[in-house]
């Protein structure tokens, strides 16, 4: 797709460089959490009852995964930058070896300037963009990190929190449906 528009293509690179994992989590848990209730609250296929508990358990679930989602996310990326640290060999102001902390740079990926012939190396690099792209690597690498764990929070948080706060929204329900036929006094 080539998209014209010179405002589109700004705002697209700008969330290109600037919204990572958990800064998408948010984006894609507003956007569920504007529109699919409102879809199970439009399902004519059931009673009423039954829509607003899909409505009101369906939103449960987005915010308890957001939540969870972004904290998660975050975590990686903290996590693989804690574990992320290196120091450098610096000759004519060009990064020539990348060496792990030890005990500090389980994270740091391997590089080195002697490759077999036909491979790529990213060094000698400037210092600046060596940490732009250590920037981009740790915040990859803590995405995946995150994603192993989020095998076992969506047991342990999501779905307790997704019970938890359906059972509050559902009280709340009532007390709305009480209060409009008048069994609840103000």
């Amino acid at each position: 797709m080539i998209i014209n528009n010179n405002l589109i293509n700004r705002c697209l690179n700008w969330a290109g460089k600037t919204l990572h994992a958990p800064e998408q989590r948010i984006l894609i848990g507003a956007t569920g959490l504007a529109i699919q209730p409102f879809i199970d609250l439009s399902n004519k296929n059931v009673d009423k009852e039954t829509m607003k508990t899909s409505a009101w358990r369906t939103a449960a679930k987005i915010i308890a995964g957001t939540i969870v989602g972004v904290a998660v996310r975050y975590w990686g990326i903290a996590f693989v930058k804690k574990f992320a640290q290196y120091d450098t060999v610096v000759r004519n102001g060009l990064v020539e070896q990348v060496i792990p902390k030890k005990g500090r740079g389980f994270f740091v990926p391997m590089l080195t300037k002697s490759l077999k012939p036909g491979q790529s190396s990213i060094l000698p690099i400037a210092e600046d963009a060596l940490k732009k792209r250590f920037d981009k690597y740790i915040k990859s690498m803590g995405t995946f990190v995150a994603t192993i764990a989020m095998i076992g929070t969506n047991f342990l948080f999501d779905a307790p929190a997704t019970k938890w706060l359906t059972e509050k929204f559902l009280n709340f329900q009532k007390k709305l449906d009480a209060r409009k036929s008048g069994e609840v006094k103000k």
